[in-house]
């Protein structure tokens, strides 16, 4: 399917599922738990217009970024008691096929990734 047709379809989607009236709730509660806990309310509403953004321009990216962020929640759950959590994250067939320095950048771009999710996990839950 062309990258238009699916664009359309999935605006006919969200707009038949109440998509954007779901978003607007969600921003309005977010906004009130900001400023009951003393956040910036228009820093919160940056953050859920970018992560709307990608919703709907980079839904592929979007996808595997919530997908990595609850395998996070899993391992920040789990009983069991994570000592490398970064390995556990990684895509051991794509590091064997990258040099030791591009094994380093993307190990350095996980934790910062899994770093930025536990951020995010404690902020929902704390």
């Amino acid at each position: 399917m062309s990258t238009f047709k699916e664009y359309a379809k999935r605006a006919k989607q969200r707009m038949k599922s109440g998509f954007w009236e779901q978003a607007k709730r969600e921003l309005e509660t977010e906004k009130q738990v900001a400023a009951t806990q003393g956040l910036n309310p228009r820093k919160v509403g940056e953050e859920q217009h970018r992560k709307l953004h990608q919703q709907i321009y980079d839904y592929n990216g979007f996808c595997a970024e919530q997908d990595f962020y609850n395998r996070v929640v899993e391992i920040l759950e789990s009983a069991e008691t994570v000592s490398n959590p970064i390995m556990r994250l990684a895509d051991r067939k794509y590091m064997e096929t990258l040099t030791p320095a591009d094994k380093q950048v993307y190990i350095s771009k996980l934790a910062n990734r899994y770093r930025q999710a536990v951020e995010k996990y404690n902020n929902l839950h704390n």
